[in-house]
């Protein structure tokens, strides 16, 4: 089954209502955390450096050392221009940051989720995940952890570089999101064992799949609104690749 009738397959699934209900749980938690959080205390450091703007200073640049850079910063041109960067880059982190928590608030409903798809698609399947247990899958989510740490510390240098800026922050978290989803829904199907032979063997399908869901997600509410639908779509995958390699 080619990805393109996986998706279409997961759509159908994803129409029904407890799906759907799962799926708006996401946004009380994105709201209380980002929409407040941001708006509120990133508003004052807004207003701090508006005002100072106003008062012919630049935060974090000594006037006494650098008057002419003071000055230049100073003009309106300026102000505006941090203002509409302040704000655009606020959004892109919450977009962000959006998906990798809702991911986890859906992660705490994979399995009822995968019991789901198996009992409408795959009944015949015997689940095999019992020795893939939390504390057998957290070295796994520390070495996620840590390689997403160290892409981002590599990304940041091209965090100032216009349209790079975008690419490069976005290539953290996409390794982040595929990395979570695929552990979440493989670790709750298969063996360990089974799961490191279908990661390899089909690491391709599986980047394509989550890169396909990566820029799904990237739409705002929208990727937040659809983590039940990626779970879906990789639940779909692992079953059909860990039936053909139990044959």
């Amino acid at each position: 089954m080619t990805v393109k009738s996986i998706i279409k397959k997961s759509l159908q699934d994803f129409k029904s209502p407890i799906f759907i209900g799962l799926s708006l749980l996401p946004f009380l938690v994105i709201l209380v955390l980002f929409g407040y959080g941001y708006f509120h205390f990133g508003g004052d450091m807004l207003i701090d450096v508006q005002n100072s703007f106003d008062h012919g200073e630049v935060p974090f640049i000594d006037p006494k050392v650098h008057p002419w850079l003071t000055s230049i910063l100073s003009f309106s041109l300026f102000k505006w221009l941090f203002t509409l960067l302040f704000y655009l880059f606020g959004v892109v982190a919450m977009i962000l940051f959006s998906v990798v928590i809702a991911g986890i608030v859906i992660g705490f409903f994979t399995p009822m989720i995968v019991k789901i798809i198996r009992k409408k698609h795959y009944p015949n399947f015997v689940l095999s995940n019992e020795n893939f247990t939390f504390m057998a899958s957290l070295p796994y989510f520390v070495k996620i952890i840590f390689i997403f740490l160290i892409l981002g510390l590599i990304a940041l240098p091209f965090m100032f570089i216009p349209a790079v800026n975008f690419i490069a922050i976005g290539l953290p978290f996409y390794y982040l999101f595929h990395s979570f989803l695929v552990l979440d829904v493989g670790s709750n199907i298969v063996s360990k064992q089974e799961y490191k032979v279908i990661i390899k063997k089909y690491k391709a399908l599986f980047r394509s799949t989550t890169l396909t869901l990566y820029g799904i997600s990237l739409v705002p509410v929208l990727g937040v609104f659809m983590q039940v639908f990626y779970v879906i779509v990789i639940a779909h995958e692992f079953f059909q690749k860990a039936i053909q390699e139990r044959v």
